[in-house]
């Protein structure tokens, strides 16, 4: 079985020979990077939660998971190995350590050890499924789908049915079709969304800062997934980034009878398990030095790149 999503045959920007410090869980190590101490979130898997719930639950194999990831991180004199990193992407360094990282801050990057693909070894053997809620991998799409075919086809780990029998376990039935949705979402946008200029909030944050200075007209591909971040008495805020590069959606008048439908929409189409990304224009200005788009009409809202 094969893929119909092409994966990019080049290497991604790799840094090599980083000091693992700890390792975290399953998909999160720490490492020493250029003289600071760094937590590295590996790249299209998400095994399953062992220490914290946050909003999953801790299983059993994601404590399998985490134990199975300190052995592998683990020399046989009891120290903590070296390893490479490679960014989902051929940018320069300096712009993947700004740019390639998640909501917390952390890295996003492929781990290799001893040139074995750590993350596809998680999908292989069943540690994780190939997690693409924010994409198909672009350099190795179609070696993790076929991982996880194996993986499948064998009955392993998450995808063993009885291996959380009885206890707290993700709903993969629910969650695998709804990941497959929003990579859809984003393939659409890598095709024909970045031609269109559109700007990502991650990605292209020097450009938003720009705009917002000059108050300039602009279209983002906004990911609406975690709702409405603040509530406040004449209006409401949504967040998108990271935690260094933000933007927010102002909604104003929220009690307003014009800004219902608005608010109904987001919830019934974008919010949660909704198709969460979305196509928004606007002015964006700043705001208490942040950039800042103010959303008051549906029109602003599209499921489609601005046409070229």
């Amino acid at each position: 079985m094969t893929s119909e999503i092409l994966t990019i045959k080049k290497k991604g920007t790799t840094i090599k020979n980083i000091q693992v410090t700890r390792v975290v869980d399953g998909d999160t190590i720490k490492v020493l990077l250029k003289d600071k101490r760094e937590f590295i979130r590996l790249d299209y898997v998400d095994a399953e939660e062992s220490y914290s719930e946050y909003s999953k639950p801790v299983t059993e194999i994601g404590k399998e998971t985490a134990e199975m990831a300190i052995k592998y991180f683990t020399l046989p004199n009891g120290e903590l190995a070296k390893v490479d990193i490679e960014f989902d992407t051929d940018d320069p360094t300096e712009n993947c350590l700004e740019k390639y990282r998640d909501h917390q801050g952390r890295l996003i990057a492929y781990v290799h050890k001893n040139s074995e693909n750590f993350n596809i070894k998680l999908i292989k053997e069943g540690w994780s499924p190939y997690f693409i809620k924010y994409g198909y991998s672009r350099l190795y799409h179609q070696e993790m789908t076929e991982a996880e075919i194996e993986a499948q086809a064998n009955n392993l780990g998450v995808w063993n049915s009885q291996i959380n029998t009885g206890k707290r376990k993700r709903n993969y039935n629910l969650l695998v079709p709804w990941w497959t949705l929003r990579a859809s979402i984003v393939e659409n946008y890598r095709t024909y969304g970045i031609a269109a200029g559109v700007l990502e909030v991650r990605l292209d944050f020097p450009k938003i800062l720009a705009a917002a200075e000059t108050g300039e007209y602009i279209t983002v591909f906004f990911d609406l997934q975690g709702g409405v971040s603040k509530w406040l008495d004449n209006g409401a805020l949504v967040y998108d980034g990271t935690k260094d590069h933000r933007l927010k959606l102002w909604i104003p008048d929220t009690n307003n009878a014009e800004i219902k439908p608005l608010l109904q929409l987001l919830k019934n189409r974008y919010f949660g398990l909704g198709r969460g990304y979305v196509y928004i224009s606007g002015q964006v200005n700043m705001y208490r030095d942040k950039p800042e788009i103010i959303l008051s009409e549906m029109k602003q809202l599209s499921d489609f790149p601005p046409r070229v």
